[in-house]
């Protein structure tokens, strides 16, 4: 009877053990996160304070969708840059880091992001600046950005060219900042935004069949018809990062041109360029 009492006191413990370990493993990382946080948000209120005009001359300067906020939105899109640079490592290849770097790397997700709840792109935790064009695995043709799971590439002197030729709808910053919010929620599934997700389903039923006479296009040697950069009919993915790009770039042309995919990307950016601010809420 002692054997069999030792036994079922055993089999207890180490059962209340799995468990323990269990909760641990489930609650300690958002723990971890909850205090993370609390303390990227002391810091942000501290430069808040003491470095909003810096800021606000550096944003003003290099990035036009920011220029157009008023007051309010400012400081609330200055915020989110801060505790998106604050939550990210930077790496910088073969080019000298800069202070303003990370600012305005950021800038372009929180541009992309500002109207919407999640804007951290939790599960990128590195951000890899190059000089330049770069080769990338076995692949033979340069880079000049991509996303993987092992972080953001930009390279800085496109990324720079992209806010200066600011009506081209071409801009690698928003570009690969799609494909990160495009791959942290039917990727990575971290981070998740489940509205996100449902209203990228409803933009889907409007973006499909265009993307889909692109392709056809495409195939057939036929000239585009659309305002779409042609580098949107390769696949999918693709064709939501220039649909990107152009929106920010050249909204009143989308609005005129393609109405219902400007208010597809509108409703599902949760913005509006057209309107005073470019918040929709």
């Amino acid at each position: 009877m002692e054997g069999t009492s030792s036994d079922q006191l055993f089999t207890t413990l180490m059962l209340a053990g799995g468990i323990f370990l269990v909760a641990v493993y489930f609650f300690a990382s958002p723990l971890r996160r909850f205090f993370f946080n609390r303390k990227i948000t002391a810091i942000v209120e501290a430069e808040l304070t003491s470095n909003w005009k810096y800021y606000d001359n550096l944003l003003c300067n290099h990035n036009i969708y920011y220029k157009k906020l008023d007051a309010e939105n400012r400081t609330k899109f200055i915020s989110r840059v801060l505790h998106f640079r604050h939550s990210k490592e930077f790496e910088f290849v073969q080019i000298e880091a800069q202070p303003e770097m990370p600012i305005l790397v950021s800038a372009a997700a929180i541009q992309l992001t500002f109207g919407l709840d999640h804007y951290l792109l939790d599960f990128f935790k590195k951000i890899y600046i190059t000089e330049c064009d770069y080769y990338y695995g076995l692949n033979q043709t340069p880079f000049q950005g991509h996303v993987s799971s092992q972080g953001i590439y930009l390279s800085w002197n496109n990324f720079l060219k992209g806010y200066r030729y600011y009506d081209d709808a071409q801009n690698l910053g928003l570009h690969e900042m799609a494909h990160a919010l495009a791959y942290t929620n039917f990727v990575a599934h971290e981070d998740m935004d489940y509205d996100f997700i449902a209203r990228f389903y409803r933009f889907s039923k409007t973006a499909r069949p265009i993307f889909n006479r692109m392709q056809m296009y495409s195939d057939a040697q036929i000239s585009n018809d659309t305002l779409l950069d042609n580098y949107a009919a390769t696949n999918y993915n693709e064709f939501w990062a220039v649909c990107v790009e152009t929106f920010f770039e050249k909204p009143t042309q989308l609005y005129e041109q393609i109405p219902e995919l400007y208010t597809a990307l509108s409703d599902l950016l949760n913005q509006n360029l057209l309107a005073t601010t470019g918040i929709s809420n």
